[in-house]
């Protein structure tokens, strides 16, 4: 992602308040199609809106989150492949 960004948001004691983790999961009907799956975390009490996009690609998706919320979101699938790669910036 290109551009200039605010500063992530953060606890007092200096941790980010948005953590993304991978998942893959086979779908159920042709286990040879993987879907890709972001978890995205908000340990503060603001909301926050998060953009997760494919690491050097404009496919993305916006996840809100309200204040200590967790949300598992599908990000894209893909035929066998159990790796991906992502990248995400918080949006004001």
């Amino acid at each position: 992602m290109e551009g200039t960004f605010a500063p992530n948001h953060t606890t007092v004691d200096g941790k980010l308040c948005i953590s993304v983790n991978p998942l893959t999961h086979p779908q159920a009907n042709n286990p040879k199609i993987i879907e890709q799956i972001v978890l995205v975390q908000n340990i503060c009490g603001q909301s926050i809106r998060v953009r997760v996009c494919y690491a050097g690609s404009s496919d993305c998706i916006v996840v809100p989150l309200a204040g200590y919320q967790k949300l598992q979101r599908l990000l894209g699938i893909a035929a066998g492949s159990t790796n991906f790669q992502f990248e995400y910036r918080e949006l004001y």
